[in-house]
């Protein structure tokens, strides 16, 4: 995985982030947003992040941000940042 695609997938999650912090979920929801990222971020931090553990997370972290219509951008920006990096997206199913 190259630079440039873990700085996607980067700011994808900081996007996440936001959105958890700004509202629309309860306070048990936005905890667990927040686990997800932080695993990615941590993921993320290594010499070499597995692909696999950023799928399992990632497409995570989509499935809970899909059920609301207006996360769908913050979705497509995952779902992209995924695909660029070569990482299998499986969250619309």
């Amino acid at each position: 995985m190259d630079r440039s695609s873990l700085e996607e997938i980067q700011r994808a999650i900081e996007a996440a982030r936001q959105a958890a912090r700004e509202g629309g979920f309860d306070g048990c929801d936005a905890a667990d947003l927040e686990e997800i990222i932080m695993a990615v971020d941590n993921e993320l931090k290594a010499n070499r992040p597995n692909s696999q553990t950023l799928s399992t997370y990632l497409n995570s972290l989509a499935k809970s941000l899909r059920a609301d219509p207006a996360k769908r951008a913050l979705c497509l920006q995952i779902d992209a940042a995924m695909r660029n990096a070569g990482i299998a997206t499986h969250w619309e199913h």
